[in-house]
């Protein structure tokens, strides 16, 4: 992957570690879009950094997804990287938990940390297909060795 001169997209890119590889590659030459859950925290980034592009999005919804990857093709078809970055670890006891009272709550984890990345890939994938220069990078945990 060259490292300027691209158009990047970073999920979870609001804050944290998503917002620090914004900041990498916007001062590396590089168009960066973001997106978020949350509104207030994609306009803190803006205003910490006035080039990002930004997007509110809930990437553990199957249709926010794919509005994203509509409006990122069709708004800056020359996105050739995709960064997953955006996860959640919630916290709960195992034999504490009720699957068949709060699945929802349990299941969001996995649409966010395994379906998303999954998904987005897929989508982008043929698209990045067609470019000389393209890249899916997937971020991880630690936590991820810590059930």
């Amino acid at each position: 992957m060259k490292l300027s001169g691209n158009t990047i997209l970073i999920t979870g890119g609001s804050a944290g570690i998503g917002l620090a590889f914004a900041e990498r590659f916007i001062k590396a030459g590089n168009t960066v879009i973001v997106c978020g859950r949350r509104e207030s925290a994609l306009q803190d980034a803006k205003e910490k950094f006035p080039n990002l592009i930004t997007r509110v999005c809930d990437v553990g919804l199957e249709s926010d997804r794919a509005a994203l990857f509509d409006w990122v093709t069709t708004n800056y078809p020359d996105v050739n990287v995709l960064v997953n970055n955006a996860g959640i670890q919630q916290r709960f006891h195992v034999l504490k938990a009720n699957a068949n009272d709060n699945w929802r709550y349990y299941n969001n984890e996995i649409m966010v940390n395994v379906e998303a990345p999954i998904h987005l890939s897929m989508l982008f994938a043929p698209f990045f297909a067609r470019k000389e220069d393209a890249a899916i990078v997937n971020v991880t945990s630690g936590l991820a060795f810590t059930p």
